[in-house]
């Protein structure tokens, strides 16, 4: 098997869809840029948040879109960058040992701002700058704005 770079992600991640996480990143993707005023036949509130029903409770959020797309330095995704580095160089040195199935290998969401209502106590919300939301998680996805009553 050839050696692997340090920063090269392996092949058992990137030949693989996840039509989940590629359907959430769609869905959410045309969201904002609706919210965006970038498809001018449609208009949207921009307090429309994006929603994910989970096992766990309502994720709701905008789409992270991350520094290299619009040049800000942000050190949340700097750390995560670094930690997926560190993760996928550790999951090469696994593949060179013949390591042939990951478990847990789902892709994920990336969002800000997000809030997170457990279904068992919703009136305790966790409000979170950045969140990552592996897709095997996610039951549904919806759109617009959260009621109070």
């Amino acid at each position: 098997m050839d050696k692997k770079f340090d920063n090269e992600i392996p092949s058992i991640l990137t030949e693989r869809v996840d039509l989940k996480a590629l359907t959430a990143n769609a869905f959410a993707n045309v969201i904002e840029n609706i919210k965006n005023g970038k498809i001018e036949e449609v208009s949207m509130d921009s307090n429309t948040e994006i929603f994910f029903f989970t096992h766990f409770g309502l994720v709701s959020g905008s789409l992270y879109i991350p520094p290299e797309e619009n040049d800000e330095f942000d050190p949340a995704y700097f750390l995560h960058k670094v930690i997926f580095k560190t993760r996928d160089s550790l999951l090469s040195s696994y593949i060179e040992k013949s390591v042939k199935r990951l478990t847990n290998d789902s892709s994920f969401v990336l969002l800000k701002d997000v809030t997170i209502k457990p279904y068992a106590n919703p009136d305790a919300p966790y409000n979170l700058p950045y969140f990552l939301l592996y897709s095997d998680a996610i039951l549904g996805i919806s759109f617009g704005s959260q009621r109070t009553e």
